[in-house]
């Protein structure tokens, strides 16, 4: 199968998508390396160059480059991981595994790439000049249990960043990742992703503007679906309304603006081979994963983390509903 080229040191940097989060260039054109990842490849060491003086410095990125460029370097080495999976794993793996493979690039691309230090001119034109590492990639013989370690750090790293982002923007493209990493990781073995969603006993403000109306909707949804459906099926739906039933009731408790409807309209088609029914379970559960992860904000702490762990969990459901839950950037806008 084709691979993509994963960034090396290069004349000039990946640039972000267009409409993606807004990098503070600088100097850098790209994030922040990590400080593991910042070698300095300095030939003659402390020899004096002829018409500039002592050697040039590596530039040093602000931190929030830095853990951008974190980021970066772990979609590199779940795509190059995946790849590997997807050629010599598993029959079972394979499918799941060219999907990471290719969710992997668009993240990398949302990311902006990997850091390159200098603007224009490589390092190989001149030798005295420090350059970073290169992005580590998976050895031949990876496996699915690599791909889910590469996965779950690279869930609980985008989570822990994205809690501390100043910018709302690159928050919740962070916040996305995290969720698509988790996501990607219960594909694969459902016992490795550590995953609960929001507790109707463990919340302490109420929900964000949005978030209460999807819980209500999926509340609604699945209360009409359980009235037609039989079977495993019922049972699934009235558990679903009554989970989300009971995180409405605990956020109005808390305060806060009641935006709920007298009533959700049911999706106006059905997805393929599925009832109309089913489809309205998979579009609510859908809505409530985007809705967390919109309201997702700067500087949000725990309630970034919470918002990203809710949102897998509202994934799952969703997954459990036959919905494919694969989007490489879930939730993810940058206006």
């Amino acid at each position: 199968m084709m691979r993509s080229t994963f960034p090396s040191p290069a004349p000039v940097p990946a640039r972000p998508t267009a409409g993606g989060p807004p990098p503070r260039r600088l100097v850098l054109r790209g994030a922040g390396a990590g400080g593991a990842a910042l070698v300095l490849a300095l030939v003659g060491g402390c020899r004096l160059r002829l018409g500039t003086g002592a050697p040039e410095s590596l530039p040093s990125p602000p931190a929030a480059e830095e853990a951008r460029d974190q980021l970066a370097r772990r979609a590199v080495l779940i795509a190059s991981t995946a790849d590997v999976v997807a050629d010599g794993g598993s029959m079972d793996a394979a499918g799941p595994a060219q999907g990471l493979a290719s969710a992997a690039r668009t993240q990398l691309q949302a990311l902006g790439g990997v850091w390159e230090p200098w603007a224009s001119e490589s390092p190989a034109a001149d030798p005295d000049r420090p350059t970073t590492s290169p992005a580590a990639t998976a050895s031949p013989g990876a496996t699915v249990h690599d791909l889910v370690t590469a996965l779950t750090e690279g869930a609980t790293q985008a989570s822990t960043v994205a809690r501390e982002s100043s910018e709302a923007t690159a928050a919740r493209l962070y916040a996305s990742l995290g969720v698509a990493w988790l996501l990607g990781t219960a594909a694969l073995d459902a016992q490795a992703a550590e995953i609960s969603g929001r507790s109707p006993s463990s919340l302490t403000d109420p929900l964000p503007d949005g978030v209460l109306e999807a819980y209500d909707a999926v509340r609604y949804a699945l209360q009409e679906v359980a009235a037609r459906a039989e079977g495993d099926e019922r049972a699934r739906a009235l558990a679903d309304a009554q989970y989300a039933a009971g995180i409405v009731s605990a956020s109005l408790a808390l305060g806060g603006q009641d935006g709920r409807l007298s009533a959700y309209a049911a999706p106006t088609r059905a997805d393929d081979g599925a009832s109309s029914d089913v489809t309205w379970a998979r579009e609510a559960w859908s809505t409530v994963m985007g809705a967390e992860l919109v309201a997702v904000a700067a500087d949000g702490g725990q309630a970034t983390s919470g918002a990203v762990d809710a949102a897998a969990a509202a994934g799952l459901r969703a997954r459990a509903w036959g919905a494919a839950v694969d989007e490489a950037l879930p939730g993810y806008t940058s206006a």
